[in-house]
């Protein structure tokens, strides 16, 4: 970095020099909605990308045509998207789309992009040096606990995970205030001894490299108009899982030169629940004038079949922007929609299924993915599958940087990083055992309390002042030494030879004995180091908190695939199974009390048919077992708006005197009986009605009218609550 009269400026750019001309390849291969997107001059353009319509392509032909068309230099370009995975691949197509010319150009996550500006801004963040540290859910959790003891609140009320909730809902929302209660008061002031002691831990978390960015944008005019001269054209992908945070981001980094190319579809927006505001796409035109629109609406994916469901899925929903997919594949074969006895009848028709489909030769088991509501619907699936012999995989499972081994060698080097780290160094200062006890860890917090600096200062002013008895003295004394001698190896020596040389101070490898998965995850961890040799420790720290379970590809093995529909979100399998499609499950019974969040259920649904290539498969049950108990259930009034020229209907055929114990056959057998039923009806205030998870329950208030009407409901027992009408029986 270099200062001219105090003011801080980006290092010296490549000369803008004109490049020898290349072939022109940035619109070859494009359909005609495709070439329109890329070929956007200059202003805010909004492409609704439908699924299979082949958005990342049409981002790497924008990078493309940016650079080799208009002539925009690569480090003018700023591409954005939600996980390093997607990065890597747009990044990928854009380089062999202009080869070296790509270089310069910033492409990341917005938190990846974020942490970049703030360590190159880091001279002007309040309360924090560059070597600041990120605290994932864990870290956070551990931070908010000792909180919560400081405050003298009791977890019993304050849960940490729901306080944590609590404290991302805010900062998603773009506005940290609380309810005016006694609960709302008490969070207030949690908040704000939290924040407190992230800084002086010199910590951010994920959301606070949004918001510290934002504030570092807002409050200093020559780091912003920085940015804005260096970010000519900004791209961002999937804008439609953009939060308020993120939507003030793009909106000021291209407040200036106004060349904002958003991505997205507002069909697909499924995250809610964790802060993504579809409002950001569905007003994009009021927020930024002037805005173009394009419509990506050819579907390369699937066949016309499933597109026909898809679209008489979404197109009930009443907040949504106008498309519909089409494609040129072949119509495809028929949906299945599956009435099961019970989750253990509908288990048994997927692997079925699944067993005829791989033995007729035309899928592999790779080919196939089950998804589902929720993630317990899993264990019967599972249960069936290792019965029936078949190799499957859970996606989105423990990331690997989440295992706890894994989280110990990171939480040394962190503190090597970062000595005001208090959550590394709780975590690590007995591991492996040091015979540090708990007497010390509280003479410790008193010191650290008492002179107000961090545990790792405490331990050494408790060395240097004979505080401690002579043997934690000792340990403790090692494992300052430890942390030192490794600080100052980091600041010559490559990150792997600084781990190996930790493994082997501290006899981790001992420590973990026999546990050869343990062991080879550490020797994994060591070859991720190697592939990084030439940058710093505090570079390659960041790397490794930014990962996250979503950049996890796909593991090549010949495997069924299981997963969440959302985490199913950007993939596409020959053959796809969506089970549990019952109310209460999809749509699920929290998101059924308002218009919002039923919405997003539908959409839920699309993403889900949406994944499937050439063979969707749909599945409910009459019954289901929890807890030991038998209850009914209904299927999803989803499925009343499937087309009935797309769709199978199937069930198991009853045999009373058959040989199964359950009363049916294995055979499955077509039947209209199961087609779709008219769901609307009339209520009034005054009557009396059920709903299969509240129970009985008396109408108080009707808004609305027709299949979008909302009852408010005193259910007995279990209070009010805001229902669709549709969920409510006499």
């Amino acid at each position: 970095m270099v200062s001219v009269v105090g003011v801080r400026v980006l290092p010296p750019q490549p000369e803008k020099t004109v490049q020898e001309p290349v072939p022109k390849n940035s619109l070859k291969g494009l359909n005609p909605s495709q070439i329109e997107a890329v070929s956007h001059g200059e202003g805010p353009l909004l492409v609704f990308a439908g699924p299979g319509s082949g958005k990342t392509r049409v981002i790497a032909h924008r990078i493309a045509y940016l650079i080799t068309d208009l002539l925009i230099p690569p480090w003018n370009i700023l591409a954005v998207t939600f996980t390093n995975k997607a990065a890597a691949e747009m990044k990928k197509r854009a380089t062999e789309l202009v080869g070296d010319r790509i270089n310069g150009t910033w492409i990341g996550t917005f938190h990846s992009i974020c942490l970049r500006i703030l360590k190159i801004e880091a001279d002007f963040l309040e309360g924090y040096t560059k070597d600041f540290v990120i605290y994932d859910q864990g870290d956070q959790l551990s931070l908010l606990k000792s909180c919560l003891k400081e405050l003298d609140y009791g977890e019993s009320l304050f849960s940490p995970k729901g306080v944590l909730f609590e404290f991302d809902a805010v900062e998603n929302r773009g506005d940290v205030f609380f309810k005016d209660d006694f609960y709302g008061h008490r969070l207030s002031e949690l908040y704000g001894l939290y924040k407190n002691e992230l800084v002086k831990r010199n910590a951010m978390t994920f959301n606070d490299l949004l918001l510290q960015t934002n504030k570092l944008l807002s409050e200093n005019e020559n780091v912003c108009t920085r940015c804005q001269d260096r970010f000519f054209h900004v791209l961002i992908d999937e804008y439609q899982d953009s939060n308020v945070p993120q939507y003030r981001f793009a909106k000021t980094l291209s407040q200036h030169h106004r060349n904002l190319f958003v991505v997205g579809d507002d069909s697909q927006s499924i995250y809610g629940w964790r802060g993504a505001d579809i409002n950001n796409i569905l007003n994009f035109e009021e927020s930024f004038s002037g805005t173009k629109i394009t419509k990506l609406e050819r579907n390369y994916r699937s066949t016309s079949t499933i597109l026909g469901i898809a679209n008489s899925v979404i197109e009930k929903n009443q907040r949504r922007k106008e498309k519909t997919l089409w494609t040129e594949n072949p119509e495809g074969e028929k949906a299945v929609v599956f009435k099961a006895l019970d989750n253990a009848d509908e288990a048994r028709f997927v692997v079925e299924r699944i067993s005829g489909l791989v033995e007729s030769g035309d899928f592999k088991w790779s080919d196939v993915a089950v998804f589902y509501r929720a993630n317990f619907q899993s264990r019967v699936v599972e249960e069936a599958l290792r019965a029936g012999g078949i190799p499957y995989r859970i996606v989105s499972g423990v990331g690997f940087y989440q295992r706890a081994e894994i989280k110990d060698i990171v939480a040394y080097l962190r503190l090597v990083q970062n000595p005001r780290d208090d959550v590394s160094f709780l975590r690590i200062v007995n591991v492996p055992p040091r015979k540090i006890g708990g007497v010390t860890l509280r003479k410790l917090r008193e010191v650290s309390q008492g002179g107000g600096f961090a545990l790792f200062e405490a331990a050494e002013y408790c060395r240097e002042h004979d505080l401690l008895p002579a043997q934690a003295l000792r340990a403790l004394s090692r494992f300052l030494e430890i942390i030192k001698e490794l600080g100052s190896m980091a600041e010559s020596q490559p990150v792997a030879r600084v781990i190996k040389s930790l493994l082997e101070r501290i006899g981790y490898m001992d420590y973990l004995g026999e546990d050869l998965q343990r062991s080879e995850n550490i020797e994994e961890f060591l070859n991720a180091a190697e592939d990084w040799s030439d940058i710093t420790l505090s570079d390659f720290l960041d790397l490794v908190l930014l990962a996250t379970d979503e950049d996890r590809g796909d593991s090549g093995e010949e495997k069924v695939s299981l997963m969440t529909i959302h985490a199913a979100k950007g993939l596409e399998f020959p053959a796809v199974f969506v089970i549990g499609v019952n109310d209460g499950l999809l749509p699920h019974q929290k998101s059924m009390i308002t218009p919002e969040g039923f919405e997003e259920e539908r959409r839920l649904l699309y993403v889900a048919v949406t994944r499937a290539e050439r063979l969707l498969h749909i599945s409910y049950t009459s019954s289901r077992t929890a807890s030991g108990s038998v209850y009914s259930t209904h299927r999803s009034v989803f499925l009343d708006d499937l087309p009935s020229e797309h769709v199978i209907y199937e069930s198991r055929k009853r045999e009373l005197s058959g040989r199964d114990s359950r009363g049916y056959s294995d055979s499955a057998s077509s039947e209209k009986a199961y087609e779709p039923e008219n769901t609307g009806r009339s209520l009034r205030p005054g009557q009396r009605v059920t709903h299969s998870v509240f129970g009985p329950g008396v109408v108080k208030r009707i808004d609305g009218k027709g299949d979008k009407a909302a009852a408010t409901v005193d259910f007995f027992g279990s209070g009010v609550k805001k229902i669709l009408a549709s969920f409510l029986a006499d």
